[in-house]
């Protein structure tokens, strides 16, 4: 029996890391071709591991498209058009536990036109948040990226420090190309930032570390710091130090929504989910007590390390291999 030819297209980071593990753990069970943009994290993450990429892809005499959803770039679009047009079967690889819907243009009133076929989670919570929207059909999948993280970041000897990591995200850009209103949420990644600051003793953190998102710079946060000259602070992007040697070396971790938070809370570190307003819903499969509006009323409670754990399920391939199998019989 011949293997399937799946098309692989993507872009960001996050869904793209997750789609080079689960292809690497089935390098052998199908033909993947990979569609990846020049300069693209997806080119980078697939290089990364040996996987070779092109720039230009005709979806003709594939079986089926997987494919990555993100914020930065939609490229994703004209190809699940193009594979409808083909009857061929879409599979949506969602990264995350938020904004399910806006990754296919909701609040846009023709946003399904957008959805796949099928919607590829990896958990529990995941999994019924697709299914509440009605996305499409759902499958769930081994995370065989988040597996490889752990395993390595506990292979890692580094000394703690005493400083307190902030993860960055470009929150204010976020909202305005999605909603059109950069304060959407009722708060900003610097708004957020100026109420850590106001509270920073509460930490019992000796300086500040600021993460940028690799979208970020960092002259837009220099500005606010200089209005806190008592607290030592630094900042640097993504790429500067290695993410798990930041989460490891962290005497306390605090962010919005970012998967690094839920990466820091499986190696027992101490991780703060902190949401300022009542406008944007807590996602992460973090217990209530890691997850504020406000830090008000923070307790060192509320800065013990979790012990949670990473459970390995879902379906294997085979079964999306019948899935794709009878998309097309029907």
């Amino acid at each position: 029996m011949s293997l399937l030819k799946i098309a692989v297209v993507s872009h960001d980071a996050g869904a793209s890391e997750i789609l080079v593990a689960y292809i690497k753990a089935h390098e052998k069970q199908a033909k993947w071709t990979l569609y990846a943009p020049y300069d693209s994290p997806f080119e980078t993450i697939a290089q990364r591991e040996g996987l070779q990429t092109q720039t230009s892809l005709d979806l003709y005499d594939f079986d089926a498209l997987f494919f990555g959803t993100g914020w930065q770039e939609r490229i994703e679009r004209e190809f699940v058009k193009e594979a409808k047009r083909e009857g061929i079967p879409s599979f949506a690889f969602l990264d995350h536990w938020s904004a399910y819907r806006e990754r296919f243009d909701y609040p846009n009133k023709d946003w399904r036109r957008n959805l796949p076929n099928f919607v590829v989670v990896s958990d529990e919570k995941a999994q019924n948040l697709a299914k509440e929207f009605a996305l499409a059909e759902v499958i769930r999948v081994n995370n065989f990226y988040l597996h490889q993280q752990i395993t390595q970041f506990q292979e890692e000897a580094i000394t703690p420090n005493e400083n307190l990591l902030f993860l960055s995200e470009p929150t204010e850009e976020v909202a305005l190309n999605t909603y059109g209103d950069k304060n959407y949420w009722g708060f900003t990644q610097y708004s957020a930032l100026k109420e850590i600051l106001d509270n920073f003793e509460k930490f019992n953190c000796q300086g500040l570390h600021i993460r940028l998102h690799p979208s970020e710079q960092k002259h837009a946060y220099t500005k606010l710091l200089k209005q806190y000259p008592h607290i030592k602070s630094q900042i640097y992007p993504a790429a500067f130090i290695p993410l798990e040697k930041d989460l490891l070396r962290a005497k306390a971790i605090i962010g919005f929504d970012t998967m690094a938070l839920y990466t820091a809370a499986l190696l027992a570190k101490p991780v703060l989910s902190f949401l300022p307003s009542k406008k944007r819903d807590f996602c992460l499969p973090l217990p209530s007590s890691h997850q504020l509006g406000s830090l008000s009323n923070l307790e060192p409670v509320h800065l013990k390390p979790l012990k949670l754990s990473l459970k390995s399920d879902g379906i294997n391939f085979a079964v999306i291999e019948q899935k794709i199998k009878e998309f097309k019989a029907c």
